[in-house]
């Protein structure tokens, strides 16, 4: 096959690429949605427009809309909260969950206290440090990262190797995972981990309760 496969890089849509998609679609259905929630449905879809045709079918979903509506539809305000968080559970979670467990399920893993009152092993607290940076596709610092930990955790910190293992293992689950590209990319030597999935970096947003 060498020579005959090219990769390709496409890059993020721009905002105003993004609310073509709602612009275009809902007056086919009837609908006008609200110029003020298609630009916010535009600010959460980290630049891909699966996200914002996800974003859609919830609000059809939500309104019962299968079809053209005989007569206009005006959407005027949304539920944030129920919208993005059921897009979250649908198209992240999966994913997420794996990298959650780990390379195999061990019962002899510490578990951490969070600052919330729940407790997990490394591998959550890693995770959950991540959602609290609410990350878009983003490079994020390992000393940035370390800061989050410290941040949703209650207790005795993971050291530094402790951390590192961890974003080992998580890569090369996310490289071996067959349902997708590699949501996050860790380089060990710069101390860097990339968010590379904008549907996990959603999910890390509005997917953990």
């Amino acid at each position: 096959m060498t020579g005959r496969i090219e990769t390709i890089s496409i890059p993020p849509w721009e905002k105003g690429e993004l609310v073509e998609i709602p612009r275009t679609g809902f007056p086919l259905l009837n609908i006008e949605v609200k110029d003020q929630i298609t630009d916010r449905l535009a600010d959460e879809a980290i630049g891909s427009p699966h996200l914002m045709q996800e974003f859609c079918r919830a609000i059809c979903d939500m309104h019962e809309i299968k079809e053209t509506s005989d007569d206009k539809i005006v959407i005027d305000s949304i539920d944030e909260e129920t919208l993005f968080q059921s897009v979250a559970q649908n198209t992240g979670k999966v994913i997420f969950d794996k990298l959650s467990k780990g390379p195999r399920q061990r019962a002899d893993r510490v578990q951490r206290k969070l600052a919330d009152g729940d407790t997990t092993d490394i591998y959550g607290l890693v995770l959950r440090a991540l959602a609290q940076l609410r990350p878009g596709l983003d490079t994020i610092e390992y000393e940035t990262l370390r800061s989050a930990i410290r941040d949703v955790s209650s207790g005795t910190q993971p050291q530094a190797h402790e951390v590192t293992r961890v974003l080992d293992k998580m890569s090369q689950i996310a490289a071996s995972d067959e349902s997708s590209t590699p949501v996050i990319d860790w380089e060990k030597d710069d101390r860097i981990l990339h968010i590379t999935d904008p549907f996990f970096a959603f999910y890390l947003r509005w997917g953990i309760e």
